[in-house]
């Protein structure tokens, strides 16, 4: 038997490592068809079964209950067969004891109450009846799935297609979609689970990593394996293991630093649900967009905007560290982090406020010094709440009330900290005036090369040039980073050579996934061998396949600028992408407009979905889980999808609940179709999840600043339509203005550039008349002289839809330019030219199923 003596305290760390693991057996219970190999590793071992049933199991009707937790003591078992060991500063002993207590704990051992006390509160529910039952008979319980989440959500948007389901296997983009059912071959995966759980945990348990390495690799173990495999199999069937283990590891290590500072180890305070013991806080990076493309000039641009998004992610990361240092926490204790956003469950300390204070202070004076108010940290908290909040859950569409009504406290707090940005550095007379910063511009040589606007105070030694601190990361990073196998964050060091970018608290970054003991966190961008190393998919960019592509001839791109095979595409490349080869082999020619399309898309009614969606269970592991899911799609399943069917994408930012794109023009509408299709399936077809999407085509020399705005403004308009759709053409380049159509008619027609809203049904039909046009263009059926004729009436048919009095002739006017075309045709042509044009630009009071305008366009761009 293991320690028999009450424990009288954890750590933080031992509570949150013991939170992590206490249902692991429940993954080790359902690999196994019967309890053969546990009583056989009891009798290895010299251990006594039934005395260690008697101890960690309750009973009920004569009977042990909750045997998974012998399983989890039979994990434990193993890992000290494998000699596996804990962390220097953690009492394993005590960790081991008080998670296979969970649910017998001690009446005299407070530090088993705290394990205890923080299960049943992230589950919300003081016993689940079902799961008890069905574990105790052992029917079925190796065959159950995990109930897909999003399916199921609802915010009165249409009704939720059913149940769906996620059987249990490693996390990857493919196994994010949710499908039916298949729990024969449960067993089998579960099994598979369990070999690659112990060979994970071995990976890392063996190598004396600190605490922090430790429970960090812990969790991205625990992410990747038990993300699919159930909780609860009964009462709360869409719950993963991940999720309740990741809740019960915060509110254990929340409530293990509230009673050591309290001073409060007794079982009775321990068990105390009415006292506020915890809080919420939120870190939140503000002008994000506005900060990431603030360039002078282009030259390099796809790799300082990479590194710049890059290093964004890792100023919270390192702001997330800091904040977690100074409270002596741990990092379970974060409950959401995507999108450049955290959300934390913190205990209510003693001087907690003042703490968060200094903190925000020094958050204030780095972010100035470094990005001079162009990007902002937010830190804010709610106020403190009882651990009854957990329980009360509310009905959806009520006034929130339970966790839910703490979220919105925090909520609360987060957008009054807004209004006051920079506050701690303003209380020390910082700004000159209203709201102007200064910049020491005279200790600098002028502005930076890459940004333009900060003091160049570093000379990248790369290129020579002068640039200001954030930008020199950026261009020093940018260099490794499209090559790098992952990275780490480290203290500082100012003597190291390479002179990594600092981040907030002092830390810093190394481009590769491993630095030993003083890494503070390590992450590697391929899940093989990742050892100790979180992974963490990279954002997907192009490379250079052919720098002698004669498209780059075409487009007029240097060789100097072209790199090499293997290089980050420029945005001048990914232009170029666009165009296309026509005619035959010996006539071959090069087609087509070498633009860019940039392509901005995010989830619908996102708030809604978080505040009402969950129905009435809106408890933390719901919650996570929801967050977590929604950044796995755009943060994993995109960059697969990007590589795999549009190579040529690149990724400024995608993540949390939206993304950024730039490809080649010809390729980002059926990239924008694609995208809401793969979302509608990993949404599982529910209605009340959908995507909106704007697309700003602009020339690769055009501002980024500005087609960011375009983008925005365009899907800015696809929300106002109705979401769920699709806004392009808020403004074309100046180049598709072709003298044709103005010379058509002095009556004025709607440009196509006055910006549309399209739904996604009308861009597939939309697609597939543009893909029609553009064959017979290169069939020799339709000269592009006729389609810029096309264009004009779709112009003019648009308007007279409208109610323009001038337009109203349209149809006549159409009707006997189409009809003197097609008389020009071999009859053989005749008949299928002819279904073309109608389908195009039907007679008026007939639905036009495509936008004929933006299908002309398209043709048109195709063939210049």
């Amino acid at each position: 038997m293991r320690e028999q003596q009450p424990i009288p305290r954890l750590t933080p760390m031992e509570a949150a490592l013991a939170g992590l693991l206490h249902d692991i057996g429940k993954l080790a219970q359902r690999a196994h068809p019967d309890e053969q190999a546990l009583a056989r590793a009891y009798a290895e071992a010299g251990r006594d079964l039934a005395g260690t049933e008697s101890a960690i199991l309750p009973k009920r009707d004569g009977r042990y209950t909750h045997r998974h937790a012998l399983w989890s003591d039979f994990f434990f078992l193993q890992t000290e067969r494998g000699g596996l060991r804990w962390p220097g500063d953690i009492n394993g002993a005590a960790v081991e004891a008080v998670a296979v207590r969970h649910h017998a704990p001690r009446h005299d051992s407070p530090a088993d109450w705290i394990v205890a006390e923080a299960d049943r509160l992230a589950s919300g529910l003081e016993r689940k009846e079902k799961d008890e039952q069905e574990e105790t008979r052992g029917i079925g319980l190796r065959e159950r799935e995990l109930r897909a989440l999003l399916p199921e959500i609802a915010i009165g948007r249409g009704a939720p297609p059913g149940a769906q389901w996620h059987p249990a296997e490693e996390l990857s983009p493919e196994a994010l979609l949710p499908r039916g059912r298949s729990p024969a071959d449960q067993p089998r995966r579960f099994g598979a689970l369990w070999d690659a759980w112990l060979r994970g945990f071995a990976a890392f348990a063996r190598h004396g990593l600190s605490a922090g390495r430790f429970e960090r690799a812990l969790l991205g173990l625990s992410e990747r394996l038990l993300w699919a495999v159930p909780s609860s199999t009964v009462d709360q069937p869409d719950i993963p293991l991940h999720d309740h283990a990741r809740a019960v590891a915060a509110i254990a290590a929340a409530l293990a630093a509230w009673h050591e500072a309290q001073a409060a180890w007794t079982v009775e305070a321990v068990r105390d649900r009415k006292t506020p013991k915890f809080r919420l806080a939120c870190l939140d990076l503000s002008g994000i967009q506005h900060a990431l493309f603030r360039l002078d000039g282009r030259e390099g641009a796809s790799r300082i905007l990479r590194a710049r998004s890059f290093l964004m992610g890792a100023t919270v990361e390192a702001a997330v560290q800091r904040l977690l240092d100074r409270l002596g926490l741990t990092f379970s204790c974060v409950l959401l982090h995507a999108g450049g956003k955290a959300e934390l469950l913190l205990p209510d300390l003693p001087g907690l406020e003042e703490t968060l204070k200094t903190v925000r202070a020094e958050f204030d004076d780095w972010m100035i010094a470094h990005w001079q108010g162009d990007l902002g940290l937010v830190l804010a908290a709610g106020p403190a709440f009882a651990a009854e909040q957990f329980l009360h859950r509310g009905k959806a569409g009520e006034v929130a009330e339970g966790y839910r009504q703490e979220r919105a406290r925090l909520a609360a707090a987060l957008e009054a900290a807004k209004l006051t940005p920079f506050a701690g550095w303003r209380g020390k007379g910082g700004f000159l005036g209203t709201g102007v910063i200064p910049a020491p511009f005279d200790e600098a040589r002028g502005a930076c090369a890459s940004c333009g606007a900060r003091p160049a105070v570093v000379q990248t030694a790369l290129d020579g040039a002068w640039r200001c601190g954030v930008c020199d990361a950026a261009y020093r990073i940018g260099q490794k980073l499209p090559k790098a196998e992952g990275y780490a964050l480290l203290a500082a060091d100012p003597a190291q050579e390479e002179a990594p970018a600092v981040l907030p608290g002092g830390l810093r970054l190394a481009a590769w996934p491993e630095r030993g003991p003083a890494a503070l966190a390590s992450f590697a961008f391929a899940r093989a061998g990742a050892g100790s190393a979180v992974f963490r998919p990279p954002a997907y960019v192009p490379r250079v396949a052919a720098p002698a592509d004669p498209r780059y001839d075409h487009a007029g791109i240097p060789a100097d600028d072209r790199g090499e095979a293997g290089d980050l595409m420029t945005f001048a490349q990914i232009g170029a992408e666009a165009l296309e080869f026509a005619g035959e082999e010996e006539n071959r020619r090069i087609v087509g407009r070498d633009l860019l399309a940039v392509l901005k898309a995010d989830v619908d009614h996102l708030g809604r979905v978080f505040a009402a969606g969950l129905g009435n269970d809106r408890s933390p592991a719901r919650i996570a889980q929801l967050s977590r899911l929604m950044d796995a799609y755009f943060g994993e399943r995109l960059p697969w999808l990007l590589a795999r069917d549009f190579p040529a994408t690149y990724t400024v930012y995608a993540g949390g609940d939206d993304l950024l794109l730039i490809a080649p023009w010809r390729f980002a509408l059926p990239l924008a179709l694609r995208l809401r299709e793969d979302f509608a399936a990993f949404a599982g077809g529910n209605p009340n999840l959908t995507l909106s999407a704007g697309i700003a085509f602009v020339h690769p020399k055009h501002p980024l600043a500005l087609a960011v705005e375009e983008a925005e403004d365009a899907l800015s308009a696809a929300k106002a339509g109705g979401r769920d759709r699709i806004g392009l053409f808020g403004r074309v380049p100046e180049a598709a203005k072709d003298a044709e159509e103005r010379k058509e008619d002095r009556a004025p027609a709607p440009r196509h550039g006055s910006g549309r809203v399209l739904t996604w049904k009308a861009l597939c039909a939309t697609l597939g008349l543009a893909d029609a046009l553009n064959d017979a263009v290169r069939a020799g059926h339709l000269p592009p002289t006729f389609l810029h004729r096309m264009r004009w009436f779709a112009a003019r048919r648009r308007a007279a839809e409208a109610g323009e009095p001038r337009a109203a002739d349209w149809n006549a006017k159409w009707r006997y330019h189409a009809a003197r075309f097609l008389d020009r045709l071999a009859p053989d042509r005749r008949r299928d030219t002819e279904a073309l044009l109608l389908q195009a630009l039907p007679p008026p009071g007939a639905t036009a199923a495509a936008d004929a305008e933006i299908a002309t366009t398209v043709a048109l761009w195709r063939n210049r």
